[in-house]
C-alpha cells in the first residue's frame, strides 16, 4: 500500500503535466494529441484515488511505519475518526485536495466536450495545472506516504477537538468550497484567453458558482457551530486567522453571484466580474497558504512547515498572469451598456460589490497586520474582536439595508415615489421594532440599528413574495396559495435568493442578540443545594472522577431551573488524555428557541465543590437557523427549472412588470 500510494502520486504528478503540454499544444483545433489530453486528465484522477485509497487503507490497519499514520491515528481510535484522520493533518489534507480537484476536472470535461469545444482545453490546462501544483507540494514537501525509520507500537491519536461528529463533515464541506472554485475561474481565464466578447462564461460556470458558494457556505456554518460546541469559550466566531481565511473568499464570491446578475441581464460590469472570480480563486488558495505556512498563530492552523514559499510563489505568478491577461483584454471586457442612474438596481449591485470589497480589506488588514508588524520590528501583535467589529459592522449594516431595498429599485432608472410607498410598511416595522427594542431596555446604536434593519429586510421581502402571488392568482384565476407555489416551483433563482436574503436578516438577529444580550456567570456549587444566578438557579446532583480507556473523566450532573420551574439536566465534563498534554472541555448546552444555556465545567475541591460558567446566549438559535435558510435558497436555485407543461401562465418578465407596476 506504500509503494501503491507514493508511485501513483508519481505517475500522477507524471500525467498531469503530459495533459497540460497535450492540450496545450492542441488548445487551436481537435485532434489527437488533445483526445491523449483527456485521457490523460482521466488516468490522473484514477492515479490519485489509487493514492488516497492506499492511504486510507493504511489508515484502518493502523500501519504505524508511514508516519502519517502514526501521527494521527491510534489503536483505540474510532473507525469514524480514523476516516477524520484522511484530512486531519497537512499532507492528508493536500491528497483530498488534489483528488477534489481531478474530480472535478473529470466531471468538467464530461460535461463540456461536444458542446464547448472551443472553451475546454484551455478550462482543462487550468484546473490540471492547480492540480499539478498541489501534487508537487505533496511530492516534494509533504508527502502522505513517508516511512518513519523506527516503528513506534502505537500511534499518537488524533486530537481530540477533532473527535466530533462536525470535524468529520466540516473540512470536506469546506474543502469542496475551495476547490470547487477551480472551474469558474478556469472558464474566465479561458474566455479571456480566447477574447470572448460576451459573458458566455458566466454561463457556462454558473451552476459550479453556485455550488462551490453553497459548500462554502455549509463550511463555515458547521465550523462555527463546531467551534461552539466543542471549544468551550461561549462564542462561535473568534475572528481567528484561518475562520477570516475562510470568510474572505466567501465575501468576494458573494460579490461576484450578486454582480454577475448585472452582466447576465444587461452586460456591464463584466472586467468587475472577471477580476472578482480571479480574487475569489486566489484567496482560496491564500486561505490554504494561511493554514499551512505558519505565518499565523492559530487553533485550527496546522503545525509550521516548509510549504509556505510554495504557496506564496504558486500565488504571485499566478495573480501576475491573470493581471496581465486581465490587462491584455481591456477591449474585449468593455460592458456594453453604460450605468445612467446613480439611483437604480444596476448602482444598487455596483455598491454591494463595493461594500463586499471594503469588508474583505478590512478583514485581511486585520488578520495580517500582525505578520507585518512581526516581520517589520519583531514585535508579536495581535488583533482581538473589537476591531474586527468596529470596522465590519457597519459595512454589514449597509449590506443588510440593501438587501430591502433591492428588489424594488428599477433597472436603469429611478422612481422615488414609487420607492418609498413600497417600503412605507417595512420602514413602519422597522421603527416600531427599534421603539419595542428601547422600551426593553436596549440602548446599543448598532444593535438597534441592525434589529430595525432585519425587521425592515424580513417585512420587504415577504411582501415582494406576498405581491408575486397575489398577481399569478389573479393572471390565473387560481388562489393564492396556488399562485404562491406556482411563482415558488417556476422562479426557482428568484426564490432562492429570496429566501437567501430572509436568511441573512434572520442570522443577524442570532449574531447581534447572542452577542448584544448575553450574559455570563460563574457559579460554585455543592451537591444538593440549588444556587441562583441571573434569575435562574442550578443544583448539582452528582460529581464523580473516573478514568476511561485512555483519559481521565471528571464531570458533574446539574439541573437547572427557571424560576420554579425545572429546566433540564446538563453534564459538563473535563477529559485529560494521556497522549495529549491540553485538557478538553466538553460543554453542555440546554437549548430552546429564544436562549441557549452554555454550561462549563471550570473546577473542583477535594470537598464536593464544583465551579462552572453559565453563558446565556440569547436567541442565538436564529443564527443556525438563518444559516440553514441561506443553504436552502442556494440549493433550491441549483435544481432546475419546472418543465414547460407546468410553467404559469404568465411569464416571468411580465410578472415582474406587473409587479412595479403595482409599486406605483
Amino acid at each position: 500500500m506504500i509503494e501503491l500510494g507514493h508511485y501513483s502520486l508519481v505517475f500522477a504528478w507524471a500525467m498531469s503535466l503530459f495533459a497540460i503540454a497535450a492540450l496545450w499544444f492542441s488548445r487551436r483545433r481537435p485532434n489527437t494529441l488533445r483526445q491523449c489530453g483527456y485521457r490523460a486528465v482521466t488516468a490522473s484522477f484514477l492515479l490519485i484515488g489509487a493514492a488516497s485509497l492506499a492511504l486510507l487503507v493504511l489508515l484502518i490497519t493502523r500501519d504505524f511505519r508511514v508516519e502519517y499514520v502514526a501521527a494521527y491515528t491510534s489503536r483505540d481510535l474510532p473507525l469514524l475518526y480514523v476516516l477524520t484522520a484522511f484530512w486531519g493533518g497537512q499532507s492528508g489534507s493536500l491528497l483530498l485536495w488534489t483528488l477534489l480537484l481531478a474530480l472535478f476536472a473529470v466531471v468538467t470535461m464530461l460535461q463540456s466536450r461536444n458542446r464547448y469545444e472551443d472553451y475546454l482545453p484551455y478550462v482543462a490546462v487550468v484546473i490540471v495545472t492547480v492540480q499539478h501544483f498541489f501534487l508537487s507540494v505533496m511530492l516534494f514537501a509533504a508527502n502522505p506516504f513517508e516511512i518513519l525509520e523506527k516503528v513506534p507500537l502505537d500511534g499518537r491519536g488524533l486530537n481530540p477537538l477533532l473527535q466530533n461528529f462536525f470535524m468529520v463533515i466540516h473540512p470536506p464541506f469546506l474543502y469542496l468550497g475551495y476547490v470547487a472554485f477551480t472551474v469558474p475561474f478556469a472558464f474566465a481565464i479561458a474566455a479571456l484567453a480566447l477574447r470572448k466578447r460576451d459573458g458566455e462564461w458566466t454561463k457556462l460556470s454558473r451552476r459550479w458558482t453556485l455550488l462551490s458558494w453553497s459548500f462554502l457556505t455549509a463550511g463555515i456554518l458547521l465550523g462555527a457551530y463546531w467551534a461552539y460546541i466543542e471549544l468551550g469559550w461561549g462564542g462561535y466566531w473568534a475572528w481567528d486567522p484561518v475562520e477570516n481565511a475562510s470568510l474572505m473568499p466567501w465575501l468576494i464570491a458573494t460579490a461576484y453571484l450578486h454582480s454577475v446578475k448585472v452582466e447576465q441581464r444587461e452586460g456591464m460590469f463584466r472586467r468587475w466580474n472577471y477580476a472578482l472570480i480571479i480574487v475569489t480563486f486566489e484567496l482560496c488558495i491564500f486561505g490554504t497558504f494561511l493554514t499551512r505556512s505558519g505565518i499565523v498563530s492559530s487553533v485550527h492552523a496546522f503545525a509550521d512547515s516548509n510549504m509556505g514559499p510554495l504557496f506564496l510563489t504558486f500565488m504571485g505568478t499566478s495573480t501576475l498572469l491573470c493581471l496581465v491577461l486581465l490587462i491584455s483584454r481591456l477591449e474585449e471586457t468593455r460592458a456594453e451598456k453604460p450605468m445612467v442612474s446613480l439611483v437604480s438596481r444596476e448602482s444598487a449591485f455596483l455598491l454591494v460589490n463595493l461594500l463586499f470589497l471594503a469588508l474583505t480589506a478590512a478583514v485581511m488588514w486585520g488578520t495580517m497586520y500582525p505578520a507585518f508588524a512581526q516581520a517589520a520590528n519583531g514585535e508579536k501583535l495581535s488583533v482581538s474582536a473589537p476591531f474586527f467589529n468596529r470596522t465590519t459592522w457597519p459595512l454589514a449594516l449597509a449590506v443588510l439595508l440593501l438587501l430591502a431595498l433591492g428588489p424594488w429599485l428599477k433597472w436603469r432608472k429611478f422612481e422615488f415615489s414609487a420607492l418609498a410607498r413600497t417600503l412605507a410598511a417595512p420602514v413602519f416595522a422597522a421603527l416600531v421594532t427599534a421603539l419595542i427594542l428601547v422600551v426593553a431596555g436596549m440602548r446599543k446604536p448598532i444593535a438597534l440599528a441592525f434589529f430595525a434593519t432585519s425587521a425592515l429586510v424580513i417585512v420587504s421581502l415577504l411582501i415582494d413574495i406576498g405581491r408575486s402571488a397575489r398577481y399569478e392568482a389573479t393572471a390565473s384565476e387560481i388562489s393564492i396559495f396556488s399562485g404562491l407555489f406556482r411563482q415558488f416551483w417556476t422562479r426557482k433563482r428568484h426564490y432562492g435568493a429570496l429566501l437567501a436574503h430572509l436568511g441573512v436578516a434572520v442570522a443577524f438577529i442570532g449574531i447581534l442578540g447572542s452577542s448584544s444580550f448575553s450574559q455570563e456567570h460563574d457559579v460554585e456549587l455543592k451537591k444538593g443545594i440549588k444556587v441562583p444566578f441571573g434569575g435562574r438557579a442550578a443544583e448539582m446532583v452528582e460529581f464523580s472522577q473516573h478514568r476511561d480507556v485512555n483519559k481521565d473523566v471528571v464531570y458533574a450532573k446539574i439541573n437547572l431551573y427557571e424560576g420554579d420551574s425545572f429546566i433540564g439536566q446538563v453534564q459538563p465534563e473535563k477529559h485529560f488524555h494521556f497522549k495529549f498534554e491540553q485538557p478538553q472541555t466538553e460543554i453542555a448546552i440546554a437549548s430552546t428557541l429564544t436562549r441557549d444555556l452554555y454550561v462549563v465545567l471550570l473546577g473542583w475541591e477535594d470537598d464536593g465543590r464544583v465551579t462552572v460558567r453559565v453563558n446565556v446566549n440569547p436567541m442565538i438559535a436564529f443564527l443556525w437557523i438563518g444559516g440553514l435558510m441561506i443553504m436552502a435558497g442556494s440549493v433550491y436555485v441549483l435544481f432546475p427549472g419546472a418543465p414547460k407543461a407546468v410553467k404559469a401562465p404568465v411569464a416571468e418578465a411580465q410578472a415582474q412588470k406587473q409587479v412595479e407596476e403595482a409599486t406605483v
